[in-house]
């Protein structure tokens, strides 16, 4: 069965992908008329078929909330027979699809090539957690004993403060999910109302830190070397490419060198033509020009993560075996049975942003991280790869290490200098405290910055905890 909706999107205030806004402009006219309906109608495509048909959400709540209300511009159509989202814009001159791609998300039709349609994967079954329960619970067998003695009033209030809305019409807060674990044990949880604990929510910019673990596991495997080129298609046309020196440590560390619009609000950066308009989202970032030598000069990109995930594949050179490569490899030893990554139209994990999960199993990734890539006895990650992630990348004045955000006491100010996070547009957190040998998850829809403090959030829940 068939429904249809107009999105009542934007003010075009609110169009926001891997950690930066799509930005708009009211009133404007022609080609910036132009490049917002070809971006709008794709982010609601993607947002309607990633949420309603794979993660189970209300459309009604997607249009309302993560689409955001204003102008009638675009117009949606969820088929549920077909799976798919078809989304118009001035008078259905403009247009874009989105395809549920079976068990694995979806992507976005391709817009100059056929979608490379992808396998349906066996998937682990569930995992058998307690689907509600106030009790403190084991996350996996690596958990002590019994549970750490906490301030659960001090952590009940912490826990009330994320999910309250002291201004939910203009400036909403809007939490989902929040996980708390510590020595192994889930000591607190929540869910926004028809959030269960296992629905899976985009973590935005976190997917980047799960494909900070892809890389690790392909290096372990011979496919990959750390301070070795790696050479897209777009740097081998030219033996004299001076980007054919970029390694995939440059990469990991946002120390590439090239030129990559992540910041610009302006609905043409590269930031937004990647994600809305490109069928190969690597070789899109790949093309861009070296502005700076490589390892030389830091800068936040969601390109860079694009180039690995297409390096990734090309190295693994067998795509059926690419695809399966993150349930088998990662979600799976780890019992993340919601995790998902999701493709480009090309058929290459996007990496930098279209990851989702439940609050708890990305509790669980946190974890693998915390134990220092071990679960449940096995070494899941590469010997010492959870460190590699914390050694600060240069230029970043201490702020970055390789696809994580490392404190050093300089990006959030109240929480443990040795604590690292994986972060995410919307206010998406996921944090990791050795300190505390605690994990922190709060997934979320926080249109404006600065209406989820992620510093203030962690530092209660984190004087909540024993140490």
């Amino acid at each position: 069965m068939a429904f249809s909706r107009r999105t009542r999107q934007l003010s075009l205030g609110l169009v926001l992908v891997g950690g930066v806004a799509l930005a708009g402009i009211v009133g404007r006219k022609g080609l910036e008329l132009l490049t917002f309906a070809q971006a709008g109608t794709a982010y609601s495509a993607k947002v309607l078929c990633s949420g309603a048909l794979m993660a189970g959400l209300d459309p009604q709540r997607l249009e309302r909330e993560d689409l955001a209300l204003g102008s009638q511009l675009i117009r949606s159509r969820i088929d549920t027979e077909r799976q798919r989202v078809t989304a118009t814009a001035l008078g259905g001159l403009i247009s874009a699809v989105a395809i549920r791609q079976a068990n694995l998300g979806c992507s976005l039709e391709g817009r100059d090539q056929p979608l490379v349609r992808l396998p349906v994967l066996q998937r682990t079954s569930s995992s058998g957690d307690p689907m509600g329960t106030t009790t403190p619970w084991p996350l996996n067998s690596d958990a002590t004993a019994s549970p750490p003695v906490v301030d659960q009033a001090r952590l009940n209030r912490a826990l009330d403060q994320a999910f309250a809305e002291p201004d939910a019409n203009n400036r909403p807060r809007r939490s989902r999910a929040v996980v708390v674990v510590q020595d192994g044990w889930v000591v607190a949880e929540r869910y926004a109302e028809d959030i269960t604990p296992t629905t899976p929510l985009v973590g935005w910019s976190m997917t980047k830190s799960l494909l900070h673990a892809l890389i690790g596991l392909a290096i372990a495997d011979g496919l990959m070397d750390l301070d070795q080129p790696l050479a897209p298609l777009e740097w081998s046309r030219s033996p004299d490419d001076p980007r054919a020196s970029i390694t995939v440590r440059h990469l990991l560390q946002m120390n590439s060198g090239l030129a990559f619009d992540e910041l610009s609000r302006d609905l043409s950066s590269d930031l937004v033509r990647m994600l809305t308009q490109s069928d190969d989202m690597g070789i899109f970032a790949a093309r861009q020009p070296l502005i700076a030598v490589p390892g030389q000069r830091w800068a936040y990109a969601s390109g860079t993560t694009a180039i690995l995930s297409n390096g990734l594949r090309r190295a693994i050179n067998d795509d059926q075996r690419y695809w399966r490569f993150p349930y088998e490899r990662l979600f799976d030893p780890l019992g993340m049975t919601t995790a998902v990554l999701e493709t480009d139209a090309s058929g290459h994990f996007v990496g930098s942003s279209y990851g989702w999960a439940s609050a708890r199993d990305w509790a669980r990734f946190g974890l693998l991280y915390l134990n220092g890539g071990r679960w449940e006895g096995d070494q899941i990650l590469p010997e010492g790869w959870s460190d590699q992630a914390r050694r600060v990348s240069r230029g970043s004045k201490r702020n970055y290490g390789s696809h994580w955000w490392i404190n050093r006491g300089r990006r959030h100010r109240d929480l443990p200098r040795n604590s690292f996070s994986a972060e995410g547009y919307e206010g998406q957190l996921l944090l990791v405290a050795p300190s505390h040998n605690a994990i922190i998850v709060r997934l979320g829809q926080t249109p404006q910055r600065g209406e989820f403090d992620r510093n203030r959030f962690a530092a209660a829940v984190l004087a909540a905890l024993s140490t």
